[in-house]
């Protein structure tokens, strides 16, 4: 048995895996939530706001855990006064959910044991993303701005398209200190990342520059749309937009940041090893093979870049930033968009099919082989594919050596795949099938598992 007066937080988990499974029954965790009141006091108003509970949808989603689950927590650990299980049965017997609030009263009592004593107002742990936002203007900004896009874009199902995870600019901006800089991580041409913590989990939210005209708004929700058909590992995922101010992309947050990074070692104190290089090449050709062949339709990335590739704690790459990605096989386009030192030579001339992403790729191959930055104005031939064509090296010359000893016979097959993926568009292979460039990259990974 447990006091009336024990936190939630505090209750023991067989108490907690039973609520939880009571709680999901007919979303019941909703009608609790929208009870919840602040520091438990009914004279203080509602905690939790409409944004707040597609937060926790949202964090369901990407942490694949249940939504009831995630809001017992937030709600057991945020205020200046913490839920006991006595205020939750009451809640539960007041919403008339029978079962839960029996469930929880069978295993309480309100006589004291032994000289233990349980107070909710122990530790002042107020979650600052969630108390500094201030709903009702929050909501009257939200309303104005929606309507300002929608007579812009004159399109009224813009907000059900993407209503499961749209969040208002404010909860960004809090989460983020306005958007200071000492929260940045990052900055690009499509705009400035910043890291953040939405609710329990941390966050890079990539805040764009304004867009006012109808196009360029249309263009940064391209993005969004494509992304969310994406489920892969190798992917980054998608968890929350903002565009009721300035637009805004909240992905989940890679801890060990980009591979360009990585291979240049900044702000790391240890280096990529060559096994690892390979490991991470060959995860970036199976997130390729998935855009190109997963949908009826393939999916042409138009930017991969060891910039845009980022890594998570477990060094597992994910492929981001789809902001130009193209549908179809093949088209020709008269707008010329990518990173040139990645750029395949019909990419040049608006020629756009899947063999403009296994150049890009090829590229990549060179930069892990040779730890060299992808442009260097002041070395011979600046791109990396022209400075490596141009001087005479040997493979043995080209290896980053911080990467550790080379295998040497599977270097050599790196950097053929890497020259064949450079080829012209004829003889370049595709990502996908047996002569394809990830199944090449799975059978050098296989040498090295033996």
């Amino acid at each position: 048995m447990m006091l009336e007066t024990t936190e939630v937080r505090k209750m023991d988990a067989t108490l907690k895996f039973e609520l939880v499974n009571l709680l999901d029954i007919n979303d019941s965790w909703k009608s609790l939530m929208a009870t919840v009141t602040v520091d438990c006091d009914p004279t203080k108003g509602r905690k939790y706001t409409f944004d707040h509970l597609k937060l926790i949808e949202m964090a369901s989603q990407t942490q694949r855990r249940s939504c009831s689950e995630i809001f017992l927590e937030e709600w057991g650990t945020s205020g200046r006064i913490r839920p006991n299980l006595k205020i939750l049965k009451d809640l539960l017997f007041e919403l008339k959910l029978i079962r839960a609030a029996e469930c929880v009263a069978s295993k309480i009592t309100d006589k004291p044991i032994g000289d233990t004593l349980e107070t909710s107002m122990n530790i002042l742990e107020t979650d600052e993303f969630i108390n500094n936002y201030n709903s009702e203007d929050c909501k009257s900004t939200l309303f104005a701005h929606q309507l300002e896009t929608r007579l812009i874009l004159n399109d009224d199902q813009i907000n059900t398209r993407f209503e499961k995870i749209k969040l208002p600019y404010k909860y960004l901006s809090n989460a983020t200190n306005g958007f200071s800089d000492s929260c940045l991580i990052g900055s690009g041409g499509f705009g400035k990342v910043f890291k953040a913590k939405l609710i329990d989990q941390i966050v890079a939210i990539k805040l764009m520059e304004k867009i006012i005209e109808e196009k360029d708004f249309k263009q940064y929700l391209n993005e969004i749309d494509i992304v969310l058909k994406f489920k892969h590992d190798n992917l980054l995922p998608l968890i929350a937009i903002s565009y009721d101010e300035q637009p805004c992309v909240v992905y989940a947050f890679m801890e060990n940041g980009s591979l360009l990074d990585c291979i240049a070692c900044k702000n790391r104190s240890s280096l990529l090893d060559w096994k690892l290089r390979i490991k991470i090449a060959t995860d970036v050709a199976s997130g390729l093979v998935y855009l190109h062949t997963a949908f009826e339709t393939p999916f042409i990335h138009r930017d991969i870049k060891s910039a845009n590739i980022l890594l998570d704690n477990k060094f597992i790459a994910k492929i981001g930033d789809f902001g130009l990605t193209r549908i179809g096989d093949h088209t020709m386009t008269s707008v010329v968009l990518g990173t040139s030192a990645y750029m395949s030579p019909e990419a040049f001339r608006g020629d756009i099919s899947m063999k403009i992403d296994v150049f890009s790729f090829g590229v990549v191959l060179l930069e892990l082989l040779t730890g060299l930055p992808p442009y260097d104005e002041y070395r011979t031939g600046c791109d990396l594919l022209t400075h490596i064509s141009e001087i005479e090296y040997s493979i043995e010359e080209l290896l980053d050596k911080r990467a550790g000893y080379w295998n040497y016979s599977i270097a050599i097959k790196v950097y053929d795949l890497a020259n064949l993926c450079a080829a012209t568009k004829i003889r370049r292979p595709f990502m996908h099938g047996q002569e394809g460039v990830y199944e090449s990259l799975k059978n050098i990974q296989s040498e090295i598992d033996v």
